[in-house]
């Protein structure tokens, strides 16, 4: 199952939890009625001779479904940020990216690793101070409002190996598409376990007051029997609950498992990071009372009950391990088959060409990386200049970096774009850029974007009036020269879809186009403009685009002229793309990368628009270069 198909799979479990969900309403209010005909017993109430008494079943009905309705809704509006609302929801610290802790540096130094080779923005990293135990999580509605969170145990407890494995696993339910589920899921909880609070709140109040009072006390008696009624409801509640949780991610965790194993190549890390947490001393349960709703969320169990035997959301430790061992064999037949392909991706050192690249297999690497990746990361990472290093990972060095990586090359241009960042910005920004661009010269021009990329996190730290005079600066840069680069657009779509999120509240993307039929304008421009950019010629590369689709799509489209591929079109057609299935972002995909690798070589521009339309499309597209 591919990056698409996983991510469009979760209108399938959607519906399961929807069924689910009401099971338990059903459940829910049924018992709720069968509580107050008790209540009324108790309490000498007429009309108690009845079982059935609809009146009061709908009126039951109404209040029950109100208040779980309630719960959800609210939770739900709660987390609608994303990763970032579930992890301070449950006491999360954001790790800065200038930290200088030794331990958090090789956590964000990991999670860069990750996101560099599989072509995803980098998540906002959390640490959960207060909790020794080994756990972690991944949390959001996609992957540009994600989050990857570990406890303090887990950096206390695991080396970098077994710290490795545990992001990878993570970064696993960012590529399936678990995230959005997960989320949704903890909304459904709330409003389930909503009806237990109220009959706490319900005991401890009439508790309180029958020992203030001596008149009402029969009435009082049925009152705290009524909240002691609802608690045991409210256990009603929770067993459906790990019911759901259990059948949304219970063998979820056994493929992320694997997927760990096949992006890493290194069992003895996941493997070592669950025997540590088998062994731990210390109660695996997580101190938030927010434990059991984010249970299914987490690497191993972050909640424990007496439901664990039947409904628990995490496979015994001693299965998974023996499941990573079943994973490697199986990885290493892969492996060997892949070979051939896998010497293929690396890149020629004086040329700008790539060697030959084969789409099916770039294709089936999107949402997923692979040990070589990780390796061509961790070096790239380790080569840079400690200047580039320290700008990276701090706001206003970020805004540096990328108004450099901005500066024209031509000294006339040059020199009046600096000129502009002197006005907007300031002499010490100036200074910084032209100190940068001194260190950046020196660095790989393939690496640029991804640098760019990793400045991502530290720029989400500006605050928003710092953040409207970066996108101001920015603008005239890229305004300059009259015209608009590749790169230039390359940059300002990461900068729109990764950062402007963190700033400017957007409605979330609706899938509202799933065929191609209806995209064929927008098929058109966008394989003509990276059709333009082949070298030998757009003819030849529009004709290997069109190879891919069926014979009818291919029939609706035609080759546009170069002078209509301007950007503010190429933004346009963007947008719609964006709004489509995940079955149609793969065909056009598909047909990109056949268009500039039909020549059998592949060049820098015809990259940097693939990679550019990927990230406006929320497509990951991993190093393959």
């Amino acid at each position: 199952m591919d990056f698409f198909t996983t991510q469009d799979r979760t209108k399938s479990t959607t519906r399961k939890l929807i069924i689910l969900y009401l099971f338990a309403v059903i459940a829910l209010v049924i018992s709720v009625y069968a509580a107050t005909l008790i209540l009324f017993a108790t309490t000498g109430g007429a009309g108690i001779s009845a079982i059935w008494i609809p009146e009061l079943f709908i009126g039951v009905s109404f209040i029950t479904c109100s208040v779980i309705a309630i719960g959800t809704l609210f939770r739900v509006n709660q987390l609608k940020k994303g990763g970032s609302a579930v992890a301070e929801m449950i006491g999360g610290r954001k790790v800065s990216m200038s930290t200088t802790d030794v331990k958090e540096r090789r956590l964000i130094n990991v999670v860069e690793e990750m996101s560099i080779a599989s072509g995803i923005p980098i998540p906002d990293i959390y640490v959960l101070d207060h909790e020794p135990s080994i756990n972690a999580f991944a949390a959001g509605y996609s992957i540009r409002d994600a989050a990857v969170g570990v406890t303090m145990g887990t950096l206390d407890h695991l080396n970098r190996d077994e710290l490795q494995g545990v992001i990878a696993h993570e970064f696993s339910h960012i590529f399936n598409g678990d995230m959005r589920i997960n989320i949704r899921l903890i909304g459904i909880l709330n409003g389930i376990l909503l009806i237990h609070l109220m009959g706490l709140m319900i005991t401890r109040g009439g508790a309180y007051s029958r020992i203030g009072s001596s008149g009402r006390g029969k009435n009082q008696g049925g009152i705290i029997i009524f909240g002691i009624a609802l608690l045991i409801l409210g256990y009603i509640g929770m067993m459906f609950g790990r019911m759901i949780q259990s059948a949304v991610s219970r063998q979820r965790e056994y493929l992320a498992d694997a997927s760990a194993v096949q992006y890493t190549r290194n069992p003895d890390g996941l493997a070592g990071a669950l025997h540590k947490i088998a062994a731990f001393a210390e109660d695996p349960s997580l101190k938030d009372p927010h434990a059991m709703e984010v249970s299914h969320l987490f690497f191993s169990s972050s909640f424990r009950s007496g439901l664990d035997s039947l409904f628990a959301t995490h496979p015994p430790i001693d299965k998974r391990i023996k499941s990573i061992g079943s994973a490697l064999q199986r990885e290493d037949v892969i492996r060997r088959s892949q070979k051939t392909k896998d010497t293929s991706t690396g890149r020629k050192e004086d040329d700008e060409e790539m060697d030959h690249l084969d789409p099916k297999w770039i294709l089936a690497a999107i949402g997923t990386m692979s040990s070589e990746s990780i390796s061509q990361a961790g070096q790239m990472l380790s080569s840079l200049p400690d200047q580039i290093k320290e700008a990276i990972h701090e706001p206003v060095g970020a805004q540096s970096l990328i108004f450099s990586l901005l500066l024209s090359g031509d000294l006339e241009i040059e020199t009046a774009q600096v000129e502009q960042i002197n006005e907007l910005c300031g002499p010490e920004v100036e200074f910084s850029v032209l100190s940068l661009k001194n260190h950046l010269n020196k660095i790989d021009p393939d690496w640029k974007l991804q640098i760019a990329e990793l400045s991502i996190p530290a720029l989400k730290e500006m605050s928003k009036s710092q953040y409207h005079l970066f996108r101001t600066t920015i603008t005239k840069l890229i305004a300059s020269d009259s015209k608009v680069s590749l790169f230039e657009f390359a940059v300002e779509k990461m900068i729109t879809h990764q950062v402007e999120v963190e700033f400017i509240k957007k409605s979330e993307t609706k899938v509202i186009y799933n065929d191609l039929h209806s995209l064929s304008d927008e098929f058109s421009l966008l394989l003509s403009a990276i059709s333009h950019d082949s070298d030998e010629g757009a003819e030849a590369a529009w004709s290997a685009a069109m190879g891919t689709l069926d014979e009818k799509s291919a029939q609706k489209m035609k080759l546009l002229s170069k002078s209509d591929c301007t950007f503010e079109a190429v933004d346009q057609a963007l947008e719609e793309l964006g709004k489509s299935s995940g079955a149609v972002k793969k065909a056009f995909l598909d047909a990109a990368l056949h268009a500039i690798t039909h020549d059998g070589v592949t060049n820098r521009a015809e990259i940097k628009w693939v990679r550019a339309m990927a990230v406006a499309i929320d497509c990951p597209l991993p190093l393959f270069y």
